[in-house]
Formats: structure tokens, C-alpha cells, sequence
């Protein structure tokens, strides 16, 4: 398939194909016309990128993993990783106990809005929002 219907399959720009490509993330065949030939290899790496993307994993770490998953399957390259995995895990972790707390918060807001006694409780309120503040300055929430 060529880029324009890969593209379009995925819901992800062709700018952003082109952009994996140039650094080494999807490797699509050359057809003799010079037209990018996308087969079920490159689907399937594109899927990959597209999960990891969602679970927060930098390019980097894509490339990295991608890197891992071409080489030969030693100790190291499992301990590599493993060692990835563990960072990620520990950062869904992070963010999971963050929204956690934030829709406890959220719900405790609510609740007093909808019972007239939140101007009573916005002490409570702002320390609640305090707490959820520092936790994602300290845990590096992104913004973006």
C-alpha cells in the first residue's frame, strides 16, 4: 500500500510516516518508481509505535525497543528490556495513583458544590488541589 492509504488506514499523517521512516522507526520498500511500497511488517511496527506513543514512550525509547527486537535474543538485550519495561511500568504506576487521586478530589468537589458547602470546605479544596499539584510537578506529568 502506499503512503497516502497507509496513512489514512492509521488516522496518522503522512508527514509523521515520513518522519518515522527518516529516523529509522519504519522501513517501507522502495518501488522501482521510488513510491513507498507499506506492507504488514510496517503496519505492524506502525501499530506498535502507535500503542507505545500512547503508553508515553518517547521516540527514543521506540527506537531502542525497535532496535532490541532486531538484534539476537541474549541476556542483555532481555535485560535492556526488561530494564525499559520497568521504567515504564513504574511511570503508568505514577500517573495512575495521580488520577486517582485527582478524581477523588474532583468527586469531593462536586459532592460540596452539590450539597452548598463548598465556600465552608474550599480550605479543604485548595489543599486537596495543593497535593495534586505537588505530585505532578515531582512525578514530571507532561502538558503536552
Amino acid at each position: 500500500m502506499q503512503i497516502k492509504a497507509f496513512s489514512k488506514k492509521f488516522n496518522v499523517p503522512i508527514d509523521t510516516i515520513r518522519y518515522y521512516e527518516k529516523e529509522g522507526l519504519l522501513q517501507p520498500k522502495r518501488l522501482e518508481n521510488g513510491y513507498r511500497q507499506y506492507d504488514e511488517s510496517c503496519a505492524d511496527q506502525l501499530k506498535m509505535i502507535i500503542v507505545l506513543k500512547q503508553l508515553d514512550f518517547t521516540l527514543q525509547e521506540i527506537y531502542q525497543l525497535s532496535g532490541l527486537k532486531m538484534e539476537q535474543i541474549t541476556p542483555e538485550c532481555n535485560q535492556a528490556t526488561v530494564s525499559i519495561f520497568n521504567q515504564k511500568l513504574q511511570q503508568i504506576t505514577d500517573r495512575i495513583e495521580f488520577y486517582q487521586h485527582a478524581m477523588q478530589t474532583l468527586e469531593m468537589a462536586k459532592q460540596l458544590i452539590q450539597e452548598e458547602k463548598y465556600s465552608e470546605n474550599q480550605m479543604i479544596i485548595n489543599q486537596s488541589v495543593e497535593e495534586l499539584f505537588n505530585r505532578s510537578h515531582l512525578k514530571d506529568v507532561r502538558y503536552d
